[in-house]
């Protein structure tokens, strides 16, 4: 299965529309994962001439846990390109921005998925959170950004809506208008509830703490972030987020928090 949102003319002249023509693409890798999962950045002109940059995310060797928690919670398996595209959908009707979602293709089986992939537009923004802490040294920019994303989280939290993957470099930010935007990529994991716990909220803004590294971001501007997002200081929340962390510090994925420059 296919489903084509924008650029259908596009998608069939790269060779993007089928599931067929997605398997034997090739052009300019960005990562491969191990053979389980690769990206690439696709460049082309659009049909008023400006240049049109395109991700192609695919799925070759998904886990097969993950086709068997989607077959329980919704009675039929949803591919992982397929949950991230949903949740992009769900994303932007709270009225926050993602990478534009293009189209997604899926091939189950009964129990897990076999192979999908996701295509979407490039992200609003010049630079990701995690360059913008590690390059930015104006205090007043760096202080109007972390604001805006503190209000901005909270607005996704209060929408319901709360993601473990949370993480500086799936947020990309444009910091040169009247008002710092935001733009939120891989959100393959998003939860959705009425009302968000303390648990939720916190193993957010940890997921944010842990892949800030300490030298980039100080105590200060991350008491300050967490005074704006709960529009005080929750020492409770505080506590919550510090335990979170410290549980995430022991994953090699955020060795770097604490090395000194």
């Amino acid at each position: 299965m296919v489903v084509i949102a924008k650029h259908q003319p596009l998608l069939q002249r790269l060779g993007l529309a089928t599931l067929a023509e997605v398997k034997r693409y090739q052009g300019e890798l960005v990562k491969n994962h191990r053979g389980r999962r690769d990206i690439f950045r696709v460049r082309v002109r659009a049909e008023d001439g400006r240049e049109q940059v395109l991700f192609l995310k695919r799925n070759w060797n998904p886990y097969r846990k993950d086709g068997l928690l989607s077959l329980l919670r919704r009675g039929r398996v949803w591919s992982l390109s397929r949950q991230e595209w949903e949740n992009s959908r769900t994303l932007l009707g709270a009225g926050l921005r993602v990478a534009e979602p293009v189209a997604y293709g899926e091939e189950c089986g009964w129990l897990w998925e076999k192979f999908s992939f996701l295509v979407t537009e490039a992200a609003a923004g010049g630079q990701t959170l995690d360059q913008f802490v590690r390059e930015c040294r104006d205090r007043v920019l760096r202080r109007r950004v972390l604001d805006a994303l503190a209000g901005e989280i909270r607005k996704m939290h209060a929408a319901g809506l709360a993601s473990p993957d949370l993480f500086t470099r799936h947020l990309f930010v444009e910091s040169g208008g009247e008002q710092p935007q935001f733009c939120f990529i891989d959100m393959a994991r998003l939860d959705r509830r009425r009302r968000l716990t303390s648990r939720l909220r916190a193993r957010d803004l940890a997921a944010l703490n842990a892949s800030a590294p300490l030298r980039f971001v100080s105590l200060t501007e991350r008491a300050r972030f967490l005074r704006v997002y709960a529009g005080h200081f929750d020492r409770a929340l505080w506590r919550r987020v510090e335990r979170r962390v410290q549980h995430l510090l022991q994953r090699r994925k955020f060795r770097e928090f604490k090395r000194e420059a």
